[in-house]
């Protein structure tokens, strides 16, 4: 439970991981849909289940940020890590490419922020964590 007023920030986080859930959730359905046409194989299956999955967690911690629940500022450090992780692996595997440069160094900074800002006093009180 939430330890005062909610910064404007952890407000924002919410909303960017509601997005992020809706886009993951539509993506997942889309896979499982054109797996159920027969358009792709069961590759296509799994990584839609993969989707689903992890729109229904974006959706939680975006919940979570509005609620103040403790236990959602541990996600959302887990995920922004592993955001960071998946965005130096595939920058690794995709190379310097110039198209593909600024997405990773967007993948990257965002959830560095995210990071940071989750560790201000202010924002891990909200949370209960201080």
């Amino acid at each position: 439970m939430s330890n005062g007023e909610r910064p404007l920030g952890v407000s924002i986080i919410g909303i960017l991981y509601i997005l992020l859930g809706i886009g993951a959730l539509l993506v997942g359905l889309g896979s499982l849909a054109l797996f159920a046409m027969g358009g792709i194989e069961v590759l296509g299956f799994a990584i839609g289940g993969i989707f689903l999955i992890i729109g229904l967690i974006n959706l939680v911690i975006g919940i979570g940020c509005f609620k103040g629940w403790g236990w959602v500022w541990t996600l959302a450090l887990v995920f922004a890590v592993l955001n960071i992780l998946i965005s130096l692996i595939s920058w690794a595997l995709t190379g310097f490419l110039a198209t593909l440069v600024m997405t990773t160094l967007l993948s990257l900074i965002i959830p560095l922020v995210i990071i940071w800002y989750l560790m201000k006093e202010n924002v891990k009180s909200f949370f209960g964590k201080s």
